[in-house]
C-alpha cells in the first residue's frame, strides 16, 4: 500500500510527534486529501438527517468540510494533534451538541449498538493491527439501513497476496477485502477506484515516491456496504 510509506517512523495513529506533526495535519494533509474528501462526501450520499461517524478523523477536515448540513457527526483518532484540531475544526459543533470527538481505539468504538446512520473510514486500515475488528465494530454501531463508505488500501496487482509490509501496514488483494468486509456482517458490498491524490505538487511527488518503491499510489479501493 502506497500510503503506507508515509507511516514509516510515526505514531500508530499515522501522525508524526512534535513540530512535524503540526505541519503535516495543518498543511500537508488538507492539502493532499481534498480530492479523497469530496469523493468520499459524494458517495455518503449525505442528508441532513443522518447521524455520521468518522473512524481515524484525523483533524475533522472531512466533518467539517462534508458533513457540515448533517445532524450529528462522530470521530475517533489516537492522535492527541489530530484530536486537537478535530476540537479546533468543530468547535462550534462541539458547543452545540452536535458533535462528538474522542481519543480512542478504533477496535474498541465508544458508542451504542445502532447509533449512526453512516460511517466512514480513510486511510487508516492499513495500519490497524486488526482490521476485522474495526470492521466489526462499524458494523455494530450502525443502524439498520446505514450505510459505511471506507477506503480500504490502494490499487494493487491482480496477484497481489495479503499481507503485512514494514512488519505492520496491510497490503490487501481485492477478494480478502470484500471477504473481510462480508465477514463483518456487510452486505451490498461494492469495490471501486477512485483518485487519491489531488495535482498539487506534493500529491506528485508522493507518487513518484511510490513509483520508485513500485507502489501505485494513484487510485484509492473504495469500498461501500450496507447493514441490512
Amino acid at each position: 500500500m502506497g500510503r503506507a510509506l508515509l507511516y514509516v517512523g510515526w505514531a500508530w495513529a499515522g501522525v508524526p510527534s512534535g513540530p512535524l506533526g503540526w505541519f503535516s495535519t495543518r498543511t500537508v494533509f488538507p492539502l493532499t486529501s481534498g480530492t479523497v474528501y469530496r469523493t468520499m462526501g459524494d458517495a455518503l450520499d449525505l442528508q441532513p438527517d443522518d447521524e455520521l461517524l468518522d473512524v481515524g478523523c484525523g483533524s475533522g477536515a472531512f466533518l467539517a468540510q462534508q458533513a457540515s448540513h448533517v445532524r450529528q457527526v462522530a470521530g475517533i483518532d489516537l492522535s492527541d494533534i489530530q484530536i486537537d484540531l478535530a476540537h479546533r475544526h468543530l468547535s462550534d459543533r462541539l458547543t452545540a451538541g452536535t458533535a462528538d470527538i474522542v481519543k480512542g481505539d478504533a477496535s474498541v468504538l465508544p458508542w451504542p449498538d445502532d447509533s449512526f446512520t453512516a460511517a466512514t473510514c480513510m486511510a487508516a486500515f492499513e495500519a490497524f493491527p486488526d482490521p476485522a475488528k474495526v470492521l466489526a465494530e462499524v458494523f455494530r454501531v450502525l443502524r439498520p439501513g446505514g450505510r459505511a463508505v471506507m477506503t480500504i488500501g490502494e490499487r494493487v496487482p491482480p496477484d497481489t497476496q495479503t499481507d503485512r509490509r514494514w512488519g505492520a501496514l496491510w497490503v490487501w488483494a481485492e477478494d480478502d477485502v470484500r471477504r473481510m468486509v462480508e465477514q463483518a456482517g456487510f452486505t451490498d458490498v461494492t469495490i471501486r477506484y477512485a483518485p487519491s491524490w489531488g495535482n498539487d505538487p506534493v500529491s506528485k511527488s508522493l507518487i513518484k515516491i511510490g513509483d520508485m518503491f513500485g507502489l501505485d499510489m494513484r487510485d484509492l479501493r473504495l469500498v461501500s456496504a450496507m447493514k441490512q
